[in-house]
């Protein structure tokens, strides 16, 4: 390898990498705060024919999980950078832990493995994990 091509090619990864870098810091510094009036806006927005009975929304404002009128299913919102993504699910095959106070829902997609919600406390959080694994009402 000639001394001309390794220098080029040393200086096309680092400005890859430099602009890998200034996009990541760009959006690592805009972060989507969820509440609850964005959590129903966006699910209303995304999901219209989702008639939402109760809500969770996460003390750290990173997600937000409603129940549905039926209690057969489950929407959860979620900041995905300075933006929201939901995902529906059906409450009987959704696979739900609790960790202390935050409830881990495993989705299982490439892009997204799971979303964590961050109760208020854990008894906040053991409510929900029955109310969503079937075992309440």
């Amino acid at each position: 390898m000639t001394q001309g091509l390794l220098i080029e090619l040393v200086l096309s990864i680092a400005g890859v990498g430099l602009l890998v870098a200034v996009s990541w810091m760009l959006g690592a510094w805009r972060n989507a705060f969820v509440t609850a009036n964005a959590a129903a806006d966006r699910l209303a927005f995304d999901e219209p024919d989702f008639a939402a009975r109760e809500w969770l929304v996460g003390a750290d404002g990173k997600a937000a999980a409603a129940r549905s009128a039926d209690g057969a299913e489950i929407a959860l919102v979620f900041a995905l950078g300075d933006s929201f993504a939901t995902r529906r699910l059906a409450r009987r095959q959704a696979r739900v832990e609790q960790r202390g106070a935050a409830l881990r829902f495993a989705l299982g997609e490439v892009s997204r493995r799971a979303v964590y919600l961050t109760a208020p406390d854990e008894a906040a959080a053991r409510r929900w994990l029955s109310l969503l694994t079937g075992d309440g009402v």
